[in-house]
């Protein structure tokens, strides 16, 4: 939206009234109807457009999903919603977030900060504010909460205000909106765009509410300094291509916000993070990356290795010893198993367990059999009941090897040279021998390396299962694999079958770091 066009839906106007130093004697009720006229005559905040349209479709819709890009104020107008929704409406408003700086610092802190200013009356806490029974508002950590926390929450007039959605869990999230049972009530939620696979993601792939996108260039601090080119990219307009200009820009914009986004912030992600990136699409454009910033394997990479088969499939014909993975269950969750020719994987499926004490040597057994068609070695996990699996497959013959996620990477050079690394690039540093297996299969399939021929009725859960995993970095800068319980609550299943593709992959160590 240019600059000029940077219009309120409707005139806002200061009402004259008499002067008083008690502003708590406001009638904050004739407001109801009106929260634009309260935002700008009692909290003194004017909005932009897109911030606009939220707070009608709060007014208008059960259901508000707000992704947005950086620098918005999505945070600030949920945070002048929740007074509105309290003072004005007289209901009960909760509101949540992923983290306690979010939720305590964030939109509540802006909720402090209206507070003050217009000495708005109430019982007034860090998360809470209290003027009567009916009309409160109160905020907690999401991750310290399960679904229980919203059970039996029922109100005439609710309001919920989920913040930084995408952090959200699947339990939280079912709890708050089977709230949402009244006519009067609203659900809002507000965030970056930056992992698929959420409840966040998934409500608005189903369009199961209002959806109100916030991208970077209808806010009216650039609206006017960029154009859309022919490639589907915003790109700075010819006049402002030179940074000496931007100042200027800024000075003569008469809706210039200050701390909101900028052409400064957007100039620097262009060339740090790139026009087509992950974090780009997700906080510049407000629309969900195809791959998550935090997956191990980006589901681009496996789609992108399955075609490499398909276009060439004589290419990866088994030609050398075939290499297998072996994941054991521990009777609750299933095996996995998965196959290796090469650079290409051939096979990948689960087993379930019966929760018998035979559950071991069965696998054992399977693998036996699985060996014997497709000759080869099988690297087994020796923690736990796959050092079970691992001696019988030796007793039966097998070349088994146990694998120990949890020891020291291998900091070997020709796995530097296997990746193809120029002189000069380090490694990455990795926190264990998991991490690094990870990344080596991770970058395998970034460099084209690796292919994946058809999995059948598999091959769906394997990728699911590849792409829910996530990496994190320590605070020291090593790569580490997040904590399987984590994968275990996202997939809503022990990821089995990847790990079993992780196992099998691991070829350049072979003979070596194995018990």
């Amino acid at each position: 939206m240019p600059i000029s066009s940077f219009k309120p839906s409707k005139p806002i106007r200061l009402k004259k009234r008499k002067k008083s130093s008690k502003r708590s004697q406001i009638d904050y009720t004739i407001y109801r109807d009106r929260p634009l006229d309260f935002f700008s005559e009692v909290l003194h905040k004017r909005l932009t457009p897109d911030q606009i349209k939220v707070v009608e479709s709060v007014q208008d819709n059960a259901i508000t999903l707000v992704p947005s890009s950086h620098g918005q104020g999505k945070t600030a107008i949920g945070a002048w919603l929740v007074l509105w929704w309290v003072y004005c409406v007289g209901g009960l408003c909760i509101t949540t977030a992923p983290t306690q700086r979010q939720v305590k610092e964030l939109l509540w802190g802006e909720v402090r900060k209206a507070i003050a200013f217009a000495k708005m009356p109430g019982v007034k806490g860090q998360l809470f504010v209290t003027v009567t029974e009916n009309a409160r508002a109160y905020g907690f950590t999401a991750a310290d909460w399960n679904s229980n926390a919203f059970q039996g929450i029922h109100a005439e007039k609710l309001l919920v205000i989920l913040d930084e959605a995408c952090g959200i869990s699947e339990e939280i999230w079912d709890g708050a909106t089977s709230c949402i049972t009244g006519s009067q009530n609203r659900f809002l939620s507000l965030g970056n765009p930056i992992l698929s696979d959420t409840p966040f993601e998934k409500a608005i792939a189903q369009k199961s509410g209002q959806i109100i996108r916030l991208p970077a260039w209808r806010h009216p601090n650039i609206a006017d300094a960029y154009k859309l080119h022919s490639d589907g990219i915003h790109r700075l307009k010819p006049k402002l291509t030179d940074p000496t200009t931007w100042p200027e820009f800024e000075d003569s914009n008469p809706h210039y916000i200050p701390g909101a986004i900028s052409i400064y912030w957007i100039e620097m992600v262009a060339r740090s993070k790139g026009e087509k990136s992950s974090f780009w699409l997700s906080r510049v454009e407000a629309v969900f990356p195809t791959d998550s910033e935090q997956s191990i394997i980006p589901r681009s990479y496996l789609h992108a290795a399955r075609a490499r088969y398909d276009e060439n499939p004589d290419q990866y014909q088994p030609r050398s010893q075939w290499r297998h993975g072996l994941d054991v269950g521990d009777g609750g969750d299933a095996h996995g198993l998965a196959s290796w020719n090469g650079n290409c994987l051939f096979f990948a499926r689960d087993y379930p367990c019966q929760g018998d004490r035979e559950d071991v040597t069965r696998i054992a057994g399977i693998a036996t059999n699985h060996m014997k068609q497709y000759p080869g070695i099988i690297n087994v996990d020796n923690i736990g009941v796959g050092a079970g699996s691992l001696a019988c497959l030796r007793q039966n013959g097998m070349a088994a090897r146990g694998i120990h996620w949890g020891a020291p990477p291998s900091d070997l050079q020709f796995l530097k040279e296997f990746l193809n690394l120029k002189a000069g690039i380090e490694m990455p540093k990795f926190l264990n021998l998991k991490a690094e297996m990870f990344w080596t299969i991770r970058e395998g399939l970034r460099l084209g390396k690796i292919a994946i021929a058809p999995l059948g009725e598999w091959e769906e859960a394997a990728f699911d299962e590849l792409v829910a995993i996530r990496w994190e970095e320590t605070s020291d800068g090593k790569i580490r694999i997040e904590d399987k319980k984590k994968t275990i609550k996202r997939l809503k299943r022990s990821p089995n079958i990847a790990d079993a593709i992780v196992y099998g992959y691991w070829k350049i160590l072979t003979g070596m770091l194995f018990t």
